[in-house]
Parts: C-alpha cells; sequence; structure tokens
C-alpha cells in the first residue's frame, strides 16, 4: 500500500500500532496521516483524542471489519475516514484524494516559519533557532494569530474577538500589554525585534518575511 502512495506522490505517514500514535509529536509535514489497526481494541479508542491534540490534519484508519457501532465511535474520537480491509487499490486512492480534497478546505496551517522563528500551533511552541521563547498560553495565542495573519494590520476590535472571545469595551489595554511582553521575549533575538509593529490608529502588525 505505501508503495502505491509514494509512485502517487503522496507524503504518507503509516503507523501500525496504536502505541506509535504521535502523542508527543505532530507529523505536520504530511500529506495525510494513516493508521493500520488490524487489531484494533478498545483500548486503542482513548488515544485518538490524543492524536488530534497535536495533529490536525486528515487522519486515516485502516481496518478489519468492524460493527456500526465502533465506527461511529471511532469518527466521534477524531477519525476522518475508515477503510475497511481488504480494498480495491483504486478505492483507496480514490477515497484519499477525496478526504484531502475536504481537508485542503478547512485545515488552517499548524508550522510557520518566519526569519528563523518556528511557531508550531499543533504543539503550541515557539522558538527561534531551535532555542524555545518561553511564551504563557495568552501570549501564544497573540503571536500566532498575527503570524497567521502576517502583513495585515490587525485593530483591537479584532484581536479581542481572536484571542479572548469577547468584543473590546474601547479602553481595555490587555492587548497592549501582551504585546509588549512578547516584544520583551524576542528583543533578545535582533532578526525579531521589529517583528510586530505598531499601526497608529490601527492596531498591530506581524511583518515577516518568511
Amino acid at each position: 500500500m505505501v508503495n502505491i502512495l509514494i509512485q502517487e506522490k503522496f507524503t504518507v505517514r503509516l503507523q501500525t500500532t496504536y502505541k506509535e500514535h504521535p502523542v508527543n509529536s505532530a507529523p505536520q509535514d504530511t500529506d495525510l496521516l494513516i493508521i493500520d489497526s488490524s487489531r484494533f481494541s478498545l483500548e486503542e479508542l482513548a488515544t485518538y483524542p490524543r492524536i488530534r491534540a497535536v495533529y490536525t490534519g486528515p487522519l486515516m484508519m485502516l481496518i478489519n471489519d468492524i460493527d456500526e457501532m465502533l465506527q461511529v465511535l471511532l469518527y466521534e474520537q477524531g477519525v476522518d475516514d475508515l477503510l475497511v480491509k481488504p480494498m480495491n487499490h483504486l478505492l483507496m486512492l480514490a477515497r484519499i484524494r477525496a478526504l484531502l480534497r475536504r481537508n485542503g478546505n478547512r485545515t488552517a496551517p499548524t508550522h510557520l516559519l518566519f526569519n528563523g522563528l518556528e511557531i508550531n500551533g499543533g504543539l503550541r511552541r515557539a522558538a527561534y533557532q531551535g532555542q524555545e521563547i518561553p511564551f504563557t498560553s495568552r501570549e501564544f495565542d497573540l503571536i500566532w494569530y498575527l503570524a497567521r495573519n502576517a502583513c495585515t494590520t490587525l485593530d483591537r476590535d479584532h484581536l479581542y474577538k481572536a484571542v479572548f472571545g469577547i468584543e473590546y469595551n474601547g479602553y481595555d489595554r490587555a492587548i497592549d500589554m501582551y504585546v509588549a511582553r512578547i516584544r520583551s521575549k524576542m528583543a533578545v533575538y535582533p532578526n525579531l525585534s521589529q517583528m510586530i509593529k505598531t499601526v497608529r490608529g490601527n492596531g498591530y502588525l506581524f511583518a515577516a518575511e518568511h
């Protein structure tokens, strides 16, 4: 199966047991994560939400004959598609292409790189040239949103809704405080010191080249 997928120019990660699931790593450089669960057990169900905590791409599962209730449980736990073996390889490829088309319409980037600054949305980690920058959870939410909208000026109304989930009240300065903290942590790296710019009267701009 893997050879067929490689011939079709897919970048695929195939795993064969639930013990290999990427609970502590995020294979975001793959088109598709396929888990071959020929010997599926109920113990495996609990691992899928943990996979989804670090991997947001398309997730497919290969499985032997399985009853409808277990299929429902697997979909509820984060599996995007189930392929019941044995399956014709042409049908398998068609299902994979359909899944990737659907996923391409709804998946946001999870890994960004700017001037040596690496921001991983799946792991919620930022690092400059391999050295982690210790952002708090709220600081990370803000820089992640700014970076995803790089080269776009975002006003406080927009940032409050995106980061806090509330309307801006017109006078609170929490966003400014978090921007100041982010800047102070980035300032020790000359290449990062001017990344977040203040657009007077409008808001903030994440200005960097990929």
